[in-house]
């Protein structure tokens, strides 16, 4: 299979053309073959946001390790590649990092299973809410991974996640990692039950 193959180039509500398609390709095979030998799928999507144009990256690299990125720019071009940059940033900062995870969870992974539900926010409507039965607007399955707080915080930001939610490896109880308003990362761990 070629790589290109596995390279998906899209515009929601725009056209893309041919040439932006051969050179997103180019560029983006070049940024993954840096650090990888292979890929399962990349998805690029353009988008016009008001007056410039969003480009969206998503690398699914293997497993459950993902690889996010967007941008906005006043052209196509522009967006994808300060888009690129994000991603070929998090690939550097993470790459050691993602080898060792692939060496060390090369058995299986534990993980459980959770639904995730999006709901709609009451402080944008106004008409009355019942606080008590939110109106939920999409339901999905998501996968809480067992994993440590460092491959936690590599997934978060690899996965350009404002949140993540995971079983701690080392003390066994369901954590969760957010990107706080100051630009630190805030860690919930609870406390054993007395």
């Amino acid at each position: 299979m070629n790589l290109s193959d596995n390279i998906s180039i899209t515009g929601k509500q725009t056209k893309v053309g041919l040439s932006l398609s051969e050179y997103v390709s180019k560029i983006l095979k070049t940024t993954l073959k840096k650090y990888f030998k292979k890929f399962i799928s990349a998805n690029v999507i353009f988008s016009k946001d008001r007056f410039n144009f969003k480009c969206e990256i998503s690398i699914h690299i293997e497993g459950s390790i993902f690889v996010k990125g967007n941008a906005l720019s006043n052209d196509a071009y522009g967006a994808f590649n300060i888009s690129n940059e994000k991603i070929k940033k998090r690939l550097r900062r993470y790459h050691r990092k993602l080898t060792d995870h692939r060496s060390k969870n090369s058995k299986s992974i534990k993980f459980l299973q959770a639904n995730e539900y999006i709901i709609k926010n009451p402080e944008k409507n106004s008409y009355n809410n019942n606080i008590d039965e939110p109106v939920i607007i999409s339901e999905s399955e998501e996968i809480i991974k067992t994993i440590s707080v460092s491959e936690a915080i590599m997934l978060m930001n690899l996965n350009d996640q404002n949140a993540i939610f995971f079983k701690n490896t080392q003390s066994k109880r369901l954590n969760i990692l957010f990107r706080r308003s100051d630009g630190n990362i805030g860690w919930l761990d609870p406390k054993k039950k007395i």
